[in-house]
């Protein structure tokens, strides 16, 4: 169960999307967006979640969601940078980039975890036969 939900950034379309939604809270000149917002900058809705706004929910590392706002959905560095303004800067190019990479390197961690158990196969069948041929043996010694 503990893996399942570490692993958000597996399911089909998710880093995508992710990026996606990174870009267009970084880089446009309004930082609080709401789920028709994000549609139609998007063009539709994201593959791996019902709405852009539960695909946000699901990723608190990078986006910040208030539900019960008009526009709901925000950068958290940008919403934390400058809290004197209603409007906030875009991001830079180079801090877009950098939370474009961290969201590839979770990605790419959490494939990598997943696929850590796909050594131990060969591990196991060589054990289980080594076992099998072993308990053979001492059958045919005890008879």
């Amino acid at each position: 169960m503990c893996f399942r939900k570490n692993s958000k950034y597996l399911k089909e379309g998710r880093l995508e999307d992710v990026l996606a939604l990174l870009q267009v809270l970084a880089l446009d000149k309004n930082s609080h967006r709401s789920e028709s917002g994000l549609k139609a900058e998007l063009s539709d809705k994201p593959k791996s979640s019902k709405s852009w706004l539960s695909l946000a929910e699901e990723h608190q590392e990078f986006f910040r969601v208030v539900v019960s706002k008009k526009f709901p959905v925000s950068l958290v560095l940008r919403h934390v940078s400058d809290p004197d303004k209603d409007k906030r800067p875009p991001l830079s190019a180079e801090q877009a980039q950098s939370l474009l990479n961290t969201a590839i390197e979770l990605h790419d961690r959490q494939l990598k975890r997943s696929q850590r158990w796909t050594v131990l196969i060969p591990i196991w069948v060589a054990v289980m036969g080594a076992f099998v041929t072993l308990t053979k043996v001492w059958n045919s010694n005890v008879l």
